[in-house]
């Protein structure tokens, strides 16, 4: 019965930190600020992410040419 006590606890905790997280989402989404953070965050992150792309599908490319030499 201790472990069930103990994952009871756990998951109260985790659902207690989860909805701690949400209304701290949603201040940061009602106010100006908080969504021109995000804006610029969201922006950086997809231009970081195309670059990691371009880099490996560069990787590929430089192994396909290696392999038809």
């Amino acid at each position: 019965m201790g472990n069930k006590l103990d994952i009871q606890h756990e998951y109260e905790e985790a659902e207690k930190k989860a909805s701690e997280l949400k209304d701290v989402c949603e201040k940061i989404n009602n106010s100006a600020r908080g969504r021109h953070l995000l804006e610029e965050y969201e922006k950086k992150y997809k231009e970081a992410e195309a670059e990691a792309e371009k880099e490996q599908l560069g990787i590929i490319l430089d192994a396909i040419q290696a392999a038809e030499d």
